[in-house]
Formats: structure tokens, C-alpha cells, sequence
């Protein structure tokens, strides 16, 4: 209290500028940490600008997919090798009369612990 006291008895001393100057300071510091912290500040702003780069970023590497899947399904509508390719591969599919061979460890190895 002694110390609100003092401030208020400084205060009172103060010409009329040096009073209007104070609270224009007070203004300009409360504006700027408006304009920084705000819903619509400078933080905000940032944070969407690195979710912005990352969304392009993910966006370019769906497109690159996009276009491997298009060539994917080009082939198997035009390409019997393609369409054979994919049941062997996803579907692990044989053709009549080939064998296969499933190599199957006896013995797992021991899990390392760390």
C-alpha cells in the first residue's frame, strides 16, 4: 500500500505532458502487445504461416501419389503384365501349377533387451 502511495504522490508531480506522454506510452505498449498476442496478432499470423507451408507441402506430396496411383490404374486397365504383377504382389496369388517356397525359421532369435 505504501508503495501505491508513493507512485501516486510521483504521479501528482508530473507536468500535463509529461502525463499525456505517459499514457500515450501506456497506449502504444498496449496496442503493440495487442497487435502480437491478439486472435488477429503477429503470433497468430505465424502459426498459420507454418501450418500453410506444411499443408502445401503434404498437399504436393499427395499430388506426386496421386499421379503414381493414375499410372498405376492406366496399366492395369491396358497392361495384362501390370494386372498379373498386382495379384502376385498384394494378393499373393500363384498361377495353376507353379510351386512356392515358404521359408519358415525353426528357431526365432532371441529379443534384444535394452
Amino acid at each position: 500500500m505504501q508503495g501505491f502511495k508513493m507512485l501516486k504522490h510521483w504521479i501528482l508531480k508530473w507536468t500535463k505532458a509529461q502525463k499525456t506522454l505517459a499514457l500515450g506510452l501506456i497506449l502504444i505498449a498496449a496496442m503493440v502487445l495487442a497487435a502480437i498476442f491478439s486472435d488477429k496478432g503477429f503470433m497468430n499470423v505465424y502459426d498459420f504461416t507454418e501450418e500453410l507451408d506444411y499443408l502445401k507441402q503434404r498437399n504436393t506430396v499427395l499430388v506426386d501419389e496421386n499421379k503414381g496411383l493414375r499410372k498405376e490404374i492406366e496399366g492395369l486397365k491396358s497392361d495384362p503384365y501390370a494386372i498379373e504383377m498386382l495379384a502376385r504382389d498384394k494378393l499373393n496369388m500363384v498361377k495353376p501349377g507353379e510351386l512356392v517356397y515358404q521359408i519358415v525359421r525353426e528357431n526365432p532369435p532371441p529379443k534384444k533387451s535394452h
